[in-house]
């Protein structure tokens, strides 16, 4: 099993890809940020510690990460979301392989 929590986002889709089909775990559990505005990292003392993150911070949507697992022959087991107060959500989609 992978557990690839808020990893997609820094490394791509494609990236994840190929490192799901090297490792070939039977099933892969990912937690995805939604967000529901334009901002990415919550307004905070700390907002400035991100800076450098934005070269390499890829925004991630359900449906993608779910076309591109299926590409690589995973196939979508469960999806839970967990609604935050900062307009954004985390989303976990379990996957398994066919």
């Amino acid at each position: 099993m992978v557990m690839a929590n808020l990893l997609v986002e820094y490394i791509g889709y494609e990236c994840f890809q190929k490192v799901i089909q090297k490792v070939t775990p039977k099933y892969v559990s990912c937690i995805i940020q939604i967000n529901m505005e334009d901002s990415w990292v919550s307004d905070s003392p700390y907002l400035r510690v991100f800076d450098g993150l934005e070269r390499v911070h890829c925004q991630m949507e359900e449906r993608e990460l779910e076309k591109v697992m299926f590409e690589i022959e995973y196939h979508k087991i469960k999806t839970l979301e967990h609604t935050l107060p900062n307009k954004k959500k985390l989303v976990q989609m379990n996957f398994g392989y066919s």
